[in-house]
């Protein structure tokens, strides 16, 4: 009895820790030099207002080699969304002013290049 509870359990474990483990940032530089090149292109382009998804046909090259569930641009940059997960997202930040650190919310790292990661649950 006492092993088919410790199967069970392990069972009801194995799920909730895969969905625990987010994907992780590229660390690369070259590509992730050209996934802010990319997006400051997007940021430049006219008919892309602020606040708007990007459709996929748009996505360029380097941007949708990360396989993003969307791409927005807002007043502050580009979000590039990895994944989502219920309340729990991942993704890329690529901010309009590379001066400024990301918008004054928690979740953000830096993983080189002007570009960052971010979490948020």
């Amino acid at each position: 009895m006492a092993n088919r509870v410790r199967i069970g359990m392990t069972i009801l474990a194995v799920p909730a820790l895969l969905a625990g483990c987010g994907p992780n940032p590229i660390r690369d530089p070259a590509q992730l030099a050209a996934i802010r090149a990319e997006a400051r292109a997007l940021m430049a382009d006219p008919p892309v207002d602020a606040s708007s998804r990007v459709p996929e046909r748009r996505w360029p090259r380097a941007i949708a080699s990360l396989r993003p569930e969307w791409v927005r641009i807002d007043a502050d940059g580009v979000e590039i969304v990895t994944k989502i997960y219920f309340d729990d997202s991942w993704g890329y930040f690529v901010p309009r002013d590379p001066a400024r650190r990301p918008p004054a919310r928690t979740g953000y790292s830096a993983v080189g290049e002007g570009i960052y990661w971010f979490h948020f649950s």
